[in-house]
């Protein structure tokens, strides 16, 4: 159960193909990336997260918004590699830095398309308990077989809310 909202902001996905060095085959490289707003968004005018504080359960597993939509038989040799890193942690009333909590080892995992489409897309799973509202930036790269992509994932489009306050700006 998750008692803080987390809100996925991605960048475009990177594509790239390259040879694997060992076997000198072709393989599809996709770099993932993006913010995870844990907790609640940061102030469009400031840019600071508000001070929430209280102890709050994180377990959720989220759609990369433009992630391809893979063959699972194909997905054998497959290599995934995520990282994650720490970007804000709301202040305090006092100006002070907040508590962290916890944020366990992310993870990137396959799962079934929602709405029961053919293919497999990715996920990136958080889970932990936190004590104040957290900006996390993240990196998820897959090495493929380029045949293992049945369908390319979508390139995300802007929030209508964030187009909303980049006009009234």
């Amino acid at each position: 159960m998750t008692d803080a909202d987390v809100h996925l902001v991605a960048q475009p996905r990177l594509d790239t193909v390259v040879t694997d060095f060992y076997i000198d085959a072709r393989r599809l490289r996709s770099d993932y990336a993006g913010m995870a707003w844990i907790g609640d968004r940061p102030d469009a005018e400031s840019g600071q997260l508000g001070p929430d504080y209280r102890q709050r359960n994180v377990e959720s597993q989220l759609f990369l918004p433009d992630t391809h939509w893979y063959d699972l038989d194909r997905l054998d040799d497959v290599e995934v590699q995520v990282s994650v890193g720490l970007l804000q942690v709301a202040g305090t009333a006092l100006r002070t830095q907040g508590l962290v909590g916890t944020v366990t080892e992310p993870v990137a995992e396959f799962f079934e398309h929602p709405e029961g489409l053919p293919g497999v897309g990715l996920c990136l799973g958080l889970r932990g308990q936190i004590f104040s509202n957290l900006g996390l930036s993240y990196r998820v790269t897959v090495l493929c077989a380029p045949e293992a992509v049945l369908r390319r994932g979508e390139t995300p489009q802007p929030d209508a809310e964030s187009e909303e306050s980049d006009s009234a700006g």
